[in-house]
C-alpha cells in the first residue's frame, strides 16, 4: 500500500479538509497551515484553504474536517455535522462543539508526558482532554528527503525563522547572541532570514556550513521541539541543536556539548563520512515527524474518542 492509499483509507471518515485562516495573512502560523494545505495536495486528498472571513463559511460542509488556529479564527463557523481540529483557540470557544467532534492540537513540550497516553517518544494523547500533542515536524513527506550534503568549504550558517523574546523571557534572542559569536570565532557568517518560500529554507539550508537550530532558555527548559531541526535534517543537514529532547529523538545519533561554543566545534569537527552518516540516521527519525504523520495522528485522534 502506497503512501497516498494508506492516507485515503485512515481519513476516509471525512469528506474534506478546510484549512481555515491565514490563507493570504502574514503570520507564522501560515507555514504551518500552508505545510498542512500542501501535504494534503500532493496526497491528492481533497483540501481547500481559505482566510478568516465570515464570507467563506459556504465551503464548509457536512463531514468535513477543519484545522484552525486562534491566530486566524475570530470568524470560524460552528457547524452541527463538522469535525474540528484548533489549536491554542479559548476553552469556551469549545462549548458549542460535541466532544465526538473537536480535538485540540498542541506542540510537544514535557508536561505532555503527564498522564497521557503515549503514541511515539514526543506524540502524547490526552484522552480526557482530547488535546494531541505532537511537534510540528518537516513540510517534506518521507519519500522527499534530500540526500545529506557536507559543505566543509562554505562560510556560511543561515538560520531561517523568528528570532525574537517577550516579556517573560521565552524568546531566543540570547543564545543566537551567543551563537553568533561562536559562529564568528569559527569564520562563519550567521545569516538571518524569516519569511521565505520553502523551496529557498531548503536550498539555503543545504548551502550552509552547518545549520545549527540553537533554542532560547525556556525552549531548552521545556523541551520545546522547534520545528527547523526537523526541516534541517529532511533537507540533508545534521541536527545541531541544546534542546536536549532531540538526544531522546536521536538516541546514539548526535551532537553533543556543554555549551554553544562545544556543540559547534563537535559539530565542524566531524568528517564528512561521519557527518553524513549522522544525518542518514537521524533522517530515520525525522521521517517519523512529518506532516503526513501528523495528519494521520489526528485522524487516529478522532477515532479514539468515537
Amino acid at each position: 500500500m502506497t503512501d497516498t492509499q494508506l492516507f485515503h483509507k485512515q481519513f476516509k471518515r471525512f469528506n474534506k479538509v478546510v484549512i481555515w485562516g491565514l490563507r493570504s495573512v502574514n503570520n507564522t502560523y501560515r507555514y504551518i497551515q500552508g505545510h498542512f494545505f500542501e501535504t494534503l495536495r500532493k496526497l491528492e486528498y481533497p483540501v481547500v484553504w481559505v482566510d478568516d472571513e465570515i464570507k467563506n463559511g459556504v465551503v464548509i460542509s457536512n463531514g468535513d474536517l477543519v484545522i484552525s488556529a486562534n491566530v486566524g479564527g475570530n470568524n470560524l463557523p460552528i457547524k452541527k455535522e463538522i469535525f474540528y481540529c484548533l489549536h491554542n483557540f479559548d476553552s469556551g470557544f469549545y462549548k458549542n462543539i460535541s466532544d465526538k467532534r473537536r480535538i485540540v492540537i498542541q506542540v510537544y513540550t514535557n508536561d505532555a508526558e503527564k498522564g497521557c497516553e503515549k503514541w511515539d517518544k514526543v506524540t502524547f494523547f490526552d484522552r480526557e482532554k482530547q488535546i494531541l500533542y505532537q511537534p510540528w515536524g518537516t513540510n517534506l513527506l518521507p519519500g522527499e528527503f534530500y540526500e545529506p550534503v557536507y559543505r566543509k568549504r562554505s562560510p556560511l550558517a543561515f538560520f531561517i525563522g523568528s528570532i525574537w523574546d517577550n516579556l517573560r523571557h521565552q524568546g531566543n534572542i540570547r543564545k543566537i547572541n551567543e551563537l553568533k559569536k561562536v559562529l564568528k570565532n569559527n569564520n562563519l557568517t550567521f545569516i538571518h532570514l524569516q519569511g521565505v518560500p520553502d523551496w529557498w529554507n531548503a536550498f539555503l539550508v543545504r548551502a550552509s556550513r552547518i545549520a545549527p537550530a540553537i533554542a532560547g532558555e525556556w525552549q531548552e527548559r521545556v523541551n520545546y521541539l522547534p520545528c527547523r531541526v526537523f526541516k534541517n535534517v529532511s533537507y540533508g543537514q545534521i541536527a545541531v541543536t541544546n534542546v536536549r529532547k532531540f538526544h531522546d529523538l536521536f538516541k546514539g545519533f548526535t551532537i553533543d556539548g556543554k555549551d554553544i561554543e562545544e556543540l559547534i566545534g563537535n559539530a565542524l569537527r566531524l568528517k564528512a563520512k561521519d557527518y553524513v552518516e549522522l544525518v542518514y540516521e537521524q533522517q530515520k527519525e525525522v521521517k517519523k515527524h512529518t506532516y503526513f504523520q501528523s495528519l494521520l495522528n489526528i485522524s487516529k485522534a478522532f477515532a479514539a474518542i468515537n
